[in-house]
């Protein structure tokens, strides 16, 4: 079979190789993967910077975003069947004893994820993962289900947002909401405000205003503003930082108004020293810092469940955000990407 993968921490290595067909042992399911979405964490791993290949092994296939039909089931699975369409969550425990709603807080070094340390990833003709960390796909969301990895990072950063916002006093009623950042993570934030009822919501990137992020922001009924020209100076009651930047990440508390919630979904890699006064300050006027960067399978099963919501609420919005679909020949493509891009797809096989 072809597979994307790398050599990890060997910056360049990317390469389509044949390898073996997996079999699913007990408890697994081989996957005939549709598509497989490319993220920063891709480019991250295919630049040396981390990753792990599986014990024994050199290389790793890439790909932690992936929607895929059951093919073959392993002895024991009795949860899904042949035909079915779902979305593999990403970590599986190794020595951590965590429940399986709970392996998002498992300590570093007691799991494993597909396409990043120590298990293959899905940009492969065929896969293997278990079954217990599998989430059905209905029809409806089958050619958006893609996007249901980085939108499970945001329902947990939403969801913990809202709940603990409101958990430290009861009459907390959050209204305006800014979404910095334009990307995929930022924009799946946007839907998943507006679908929790958020109207006031403000998306910064630094794209021109007649740029199609803008033009999608603005299509379901949020304010977008080009940082390139203008300045956001209002204070907020929740922050969502979908950039990644550590300068945009200290730039969102600023924004912070008091009692708010900050959301951090980025890696930040980008590391540098940060002048820790503002940030006592703002434990002094009781805001909170939120980070999430995976998510339990609860959140994939809610991103599934937004991801239906989306196509009844806002037409062929969500599929808008896919921008760039190659075939698994043209993979190079997929892990090049511009300004104007938003989500690219690898496409594996077709339905």
């Amino acid at each position: 079979m072809k597979a994307v993968t790398v050599i990890p921490l060997v910056k360049d290595s990317l390469a389509l190789r044949d390898m073996p067909k997996p079999s699913p042992k007990r408890g697994q399911v081989l996957l005939s993967p549709i598509e497989v979405g490319v993220c920063g964490t891709d480019k991250d791993i295919i630049e040396g910077k981390y990753g792990a290949p599986p014990p024994g092994e050199e290389y790793l296939v890439l790909g932690h975003e992936a929607v895929a039909e059951v093919v073959e089931l392993g002895d024991g699975v009795d949860n899904v069947g042949v035909g079915d369409i779902v979305v593999p969550t990403v970590r599986r425990p190794t020595t951590c004893t965590l429940p399986i709603n709970e392996l998002d807080y498992c300590p570093r070094g007691t799991y494993a994820e597909h396409g990043i340390w120590y298990l293959h990833g899905f940009a492969a003709e065929f896969a293997v993962t278990d079954s217990q960390y599998l989430v059905r796909v209905p029809k409806e969301a089958v050619d958006v289900a893609v996007l249901t990895e980085p939108l499970s990072i945001v329902e947990k950063g939403v969801d913990l947002a809202l709940r603990l916002g409101k958990a430290r006093f009861e009459s907390w009623s959050p209204r305006r909401v800014l979404i910095m950042g334009a990307g995929p993570i930022g924009m799946l934030a946007l839907m998943v405000m507006r679908l929790r009822g958020f109207t006031d919501v403000t998306v910064t990137a630094t794209r021109p205003y007649d740029s199609l992020k803008a033009k999608l922001v603005r299509e379901i009924g949020a304010t977008y503003v080009n940082t390139n020209v203008d300045q956001v100076s209002e204070d907020f009651d929740i922050v969502i930082e979908a950039t990644g930047s550590t300068s945009a990440a200290y730039e969102a508390l600023r924004h912070l108004g008091a009692n708010g919630v900050a959301v951090l979904l980025g890696i930040y890699l980008d590391s540098r020293n940060v002048n820790i006064g503002p940030l006592l300050d703002d434990w002094r006027r009781n805001k909170l810092i939120i980070g999430a960067t995976n998510a339990s399978i609860r959140a994939f099963e809610m991103g599934v469940s937004d991801l239906v919501k989306a196509r009844f609420e806002f037409g062929d919005w969500i599929r808008k955000l896919i921008t760039k679909e190659v075939t698994l020949d043209e993979y190079e493509y997929a892990y090049n990407w511009g300004h104007e891009d938003i989500k690219s797809v690898i496409q594996i096989r077709s339905l």
